[in-house]
């Protein structure tokens, strides 16, 4: 299903399904692949930020008229990208606070 703005009804719900889709496929695949726990990755990918940039992401990709699967695919990965940027930098402050705590 393509989009139009303002989005109709049943585009809604369309977009919801997909972007749950993509936020699911994500997680389950961080969970398989690494072994990170399901429903920690479900929470993260589930705030309303998250669910907001990668519904944009995917229509996106959708207007540069890339298949529902190419859009769905590069929103999946940039997902997957700013969790990892996330959690790295949550290590690197913690790494830092312990450091500078060990020296005192």
């Amino acid at each position: 299903m393509r989009y139009s703005a303002p989005l109709t009804r049943a585009q809604a719900i369309q977009l919801g399904k997909d972007v749950g889709m993509i936020l699911g496929t994500a997680a389950n695949a961080l969970h398989h692949m690494h072994g990170i726990n399901i429903d920690s990755l479900m929470r993260a990918f589930t705030t309303s930020p998250s669910v907001e940039v990668t519904a944009a992401r995917y229509l996106r990709a959708l207007e540069e008229d890339l298949s529902p699967g190419e859009a769905a695919a590069r929103a999946a990965t940039a997902l997957v990208h700013d969790w990892a940027d996330s959690v790295l930098e949550t290590q690197r402050r913690l790494t830092s606070a312990a450091s500078e705590e060990a020296t005192q």
